[in-house]
């Protein structure tokens, strides 16, 4: 085997002075991007819009008329809409594109109450909410007095039904 002699030598004189260099290197280092660094501000950018709960949502009308109940329980706002018939002094039939025959839509009391007056043959916009309808829904609103007795065979026959928060009428009849 061949020997190699001591491991001591030379570089064992000069590795503590190196060493020591290095380590004040370093902490040079450091203490110059301590002195130099700069405050930085982040800024986020394309932040999540905060969703209101009364922001509707623009649903084309033959979107809607192929399925209403897809929009169930969402704020949705319908424009273009023709008027095909009164049921009492709350509910009015829709021309709706898709649909076999006329939709259903009931105002709240408060849009009622701001005196909107809609008639047949007029064009509207409607802001609302899709609900299903059963019995016990048209008879709450006979016993409200939003439809009479006799229409509401009218009301029951429809599926479901958009319960207007606001109408607007774009053009009269």
């Amino acid at each position: 085997m061949v020997s190699f002699g001591s491991r001591r030598g030379e570089a064992g004189a000069r590795a503590m002075p190196l060493m020591v260099v290095a380590f004040l290197s370093a902490a040079g280092l450091m203490a110059w991007l301590r002195v130099k660094a700069a405050p930085v501000e982040v800024e986020v950018v394309g932040e999540v819009p905060i969703v209101d709960e009364n922001m509707s949502t623009l649903v084309a009308i033959d979107v809607f008329g192929t399925n209403p109940m897809e929009q169930a329980d969402m704020l949705i706002e319908l424009r273009g809409l023709l008027v095909q018939g009164l049921v009492g002094s709350e509910a009015f039939f829709l021309a709706v594109p898709n649909q076999t025959g006329p939709y259903l839509a009931r105002m709240l009391p408060k849009v009622v109450a701001s005196g909107v007056v809609v008639e047949r043959g007029a064009t509207v916009t409607v802001t609302g909410r899709v609900y299903a309808m059963s019995d016990s829904v048209a008879d709450a609103w006979v016993a409200a007095g939003g439809i009479a007795e006799g229409d509401r065979i009218l009301a029951i026959f429809a599926e479901s039904f958009v319960e207007a928060e606001e109408v607007t009428v774009t053009a009269q009849p």
